[in-house]
């Protein structure tokens, strides 16, 4: 083991460092948000026009109500 003393640059050494991986973590975090909100866009999209075209077979009534599915509901 060295007994020297860490010279003056250490210092400016560790901060540098600090802020690059202070920074690289921030960079990361931020593509792992992005990421995951587009995963969610991709998982969570529906066609409303495909909804609405298609009611259920064999039910008397439509198998939808656009004022549900749009989060307007009267009731």
């Amino acid at each position: 083991m060295s007994t020297a003393e860490p010279g003056p640059d250490t210092g400016h050494h560790l901060r540098s460092l600090r802020e690059r991986m202070a920074e690289h973590h921030r960079r990361a975090q931020v593509e792992r948000e992005e990421s995951a909100l587009d995963d969610a866009i991709d998982t969570a999209a529906f066609d409303l026009a495909t909804d609405i075209a298609h009611p259920t077979a064999g039910g008397s009534e439509p198998g939808y109500d656009v004022d549900t599915d749009l989060g307007v509901d009267r009731r």
